[in-house]
């Protein structure tokens, strides 16, 4: 915790004792702290019953610091700079530590910036998000855009592992994992963009990544996105990605939209999905299971005050090409049913949701209820409740698990914002050491400060 209190004390006295010449310098910061407590039993095997039981709770108390900063009018037309720096560190004396809470600094995001109106170019750390995934790099982006309806992109640089923004042969990966190899990797790019009519785009992207020293492929890819508007009311829209180097097909997804009256919509859709994974990884081996499937989703204002959703989807996977001593008939087949519907009535409102899963892997419910009291969008107040039974994210066995906490959004001054969240967690209905006990308690505290002179650009989702 030394390292992030002094960098959160250094950042804060830069914010508070600089205010007054940031305006002038065209400087905009952004801080968002953020404390959590989540308390955890870890499993343990108990060889006496050969079962796994619930050991002591403990605790842990991450807290995350992200400092943003954009610079502008720096003596030349269209030259700023952007940040995005990422502080970790735990509070307390708990002896759990949160994942990746030993690593105390990331750079996310760090750039010089030239844009014209037909061109734009960044020099420094990237991020490029794409169908493909999310790919950070050190290095460079270049778009052009000749014309309001097209616009190209190349890019290129040292590769980051995904996820963890450190070169693939960095000590810090290769310390746990030996199997990673000893050299890093180079990433290259190229998109481009086009939108013949006004409701309707395509655009196609290709990218490749190499060793660093050029002698080894790790992946290549291509994809292609697109979307109609037939008319007023229809949008159709079309996905699919494929791995020249192993010469599969990865995701694909097609879709037809039809807008309703008074904001409603019906929404059609099938896919498939199969894993492209690089080949600079043991994972490929395990030839990991694809699935395709259809779904429809509905969302509906049935009065001024309601609304209403629901959605159908299922998937069929691929049948398992190895035998397995643990689940021999297991179903490949999966459906999911869902359900939801919003009251608002002034400054109250009420939601709900609950969603159904049976087939593959098990069958898994849940659901949540909401009251909520939002006040011109600067308060806002919720209570909620939520229960569910063998969820996806957390194993609960032979038993359910139910939860009600309260939730908090208020805008202080037009610079602080504050968001909090209490939650209490119970498993009931357990049945002895075959049911670890799961119950817990969690919380989430953020502030917000952001001040400085306003930009005549977007430096948000898009950087």
């Amino acid at each position: 915790m030394t390292r992030l209190g002094r960098a959160a004390g250094l950042t804060l006295l830069l914010l508070v004792g600089s205010r007054t010449t940031i305006t002038a310098q065209s400087l905009r910061f952004r801080s968002v702290t953020t404390g959590r407590y989540m308390q955890l039993r870890p499993l343990l095997y108990d060889s006496a019953t050969n079962t796994l039981v619930s050991g002591d709770r403990e605790y842990a108390a991450p807290v995350t610091e992200d400092l943003e900063v954009s610079a502008w009018g720096l003596g030349m037309t269209g030259l700023r700079g952007y940040g995005l720096l990422r502080f970790r560190g735990s509070l307390g004396g708990s002896e759990l530590v949160w994942p990746r809470y030993n690593d105390h600094f990331d750079l996310l995001w760090g750039f010089l910036e030239l844009e014209r109106l037909k061109y734009r170019f960044r020099l420094g750390r990237l991020q490029r998000r794409s169908e493909l995934g999310v790919y950070a790099f050190d290095g460079a982006l270049a778009t052009l855009r000749p014309r309001s309806n097209v616009r190209f992109e190349v890019y290129g640089g040292r590769g980051l592992a995904r996820g963890l923004l450190d070169p693939y042969n960095s000590s810090a990966i290769s310390s746990i994992d030996p199997a990673i190899p000893d050299r890093g990797s180079l990433l290259v790019g190229a998109s481009a963009w086009y939108a013949p009519l006004t409701g309707s785009w395509i655009s196609a992207l290709y990218q490749r990544e190499i060793t660093s020293d050029r002698t080894g492929l790790i992946s290549e890819r291509v994809a292609i996105d697109g979307e109609i508007a037939a008319g007023r009311h229809v949008v159709l829209a079309g996905y699919a990605d494929a791995d020249l180097a192993m010469e599969q097909w990865g995701k694909a997804r097609l879709s037809a939209m039809l807008r309703l009256p008074r904001g409603g919509r019906i929404e059609v859709a099938g896919y498939r999905y199969r894993p492209l994974l690089p080949l600079n990884t043991i994972w490929g081996v395990f030839s990991p299971e694809g699935y395709q499937g259809a779904s429809v989703t509905a969302d509906y204002p049935a009065t001024r005050r309601l609304t209403l959703s629901a959605s159908y989807s299922f998937r069929l996977y691929e049948s398992a090409r190895e035998e397995t001593p643990f689940e021999p008939n297991l179903s490949d087949r999966s459906d999911m049913v869902t359900a939801a519907a919003r009251w608002i009535a002034g400054d109250y409102q009420i939601s709900g949701q609950y969603h159904f899963l049976s087939g593959y892997g098990g069958g898994q419910s849940g659901g949540d209820v909401e009251v909520a009291y939002e006040r011109s969008g600067r308060l806002r107040l919720g209570v909620f409740g939520t229960g569910f039974q063998q969820a996806e994210e957390f194993r609960v066995a032979y038993g359910t698990l139910l939860g009600a906490g309260v939730s908090s959004r208020a805008q202080i001054t037009p610079g602080l914002n504050l968001r909090g969240q209490l939650a209490k967690y119970w498993q009931t209905g357990t049945k002895g050491g075959r049911a670890p006990d799961w119950s817990q308690l969690r919380g989430t505290l953020s502030v917000e400060i952001v001040f400085g002179a306003n930009a005549d650009r977007t430096t948000g989702g898009e950087r």
